[in-house]
């Protein structure tokens, strides 16, 4: 799909594409498929994270890891309606553009839930007002950016061509580039949060033993 395939193809270019490529496209919705479950395990650890700065309320990381979980199934129910494109090679062209459509436009559209995860994300770190943060500050700011730089996509919708068309610069692929740089960035100050993790006593440990203190005395 890179160079991106452009929505104002007629219907026969679309089936043909589809069709002529459906042995690759199959076998990398696969893969996809199964990348896109690592999204969950990578949200349940940035929650993780937030959870030691917000305390015992960790109202930003439990959003953040609801808006991870179906960031993943979103990317995971689209690609079947492009493997469902492929399905059938006697399919009407028209079908199979309307698949098509039907899997990229909230492909690049449904910004909503990585843009609510990252936010999120940023701003806990932004809200970490201990002496020795967890996250740099800048990560906070680059997340909230992150989260602005995904939005264009949501109105693909309305474009045929153009920069926010589904294979526009500003709605795919400067948004792709970012996704691809937070998907680096984060994971290397992720692993340095859990290195530091011994550092801290667990909240909910402190408190039963607070607790368990006063019934005692």
């Amino acid at each position: 799909f890179i160079p991106t395939p452009s929505p104002s193809e007629s219907a026969q270019q679309t089936a043909d594409f589809m069709i002529g490529h459906r042995a690759m496209i199959r076998w990398g919705l696969i893969l996809c498929m199964f990348s896109a479950g690592l999204l969950i395990p990578f949200a349940a650890a940035i929650s993780t994270q937030m959870r030691r700065i917000e305390g015992r309320y960790p109202i930003l990381a439990m959003i953040q890891f609801g808006a991870g979980a179906i960031f993943a199934l979103e990317f995971i129910y689209l690609i079947f309606f492009w493997q469902t494109a492929t399905f059938r090679p006697d399919r009407a062209p028209e079908l199979i553009q309307l698949l098509n459509d039907m899997a990229w436009i909230p492909f690049v559209g449904l910004t909503s839930t990585a843009a609510l995860q990252v936010a999120c994300f940023g701003i806990a770190i932004l809200l970490d007002r201990r002496p020795t943060p967890l996250f740099p500050r800048w990560l906070g700011y680059y997340n909230l950016w992150v989260a602005l730089m995904f939005t264009p996509g949501t109105f693909n919708v309305f474009f045929h061509n153009g920069p926010l068309a589904w294979n526009g610069i500003v709605a795919w692929y400067i948004p792709l580039a970012v996704f691809a740089t937070w998907a680096i960035i984060n994971p290397i100050f992720l692993s340095r949060a859990v290195d530091s993790m011994s550092d801290d006593a667990d909240p909910v440990d402190a408190d039963v033993l607070a607790d368990l203190a006063r019934n005692a005395a």
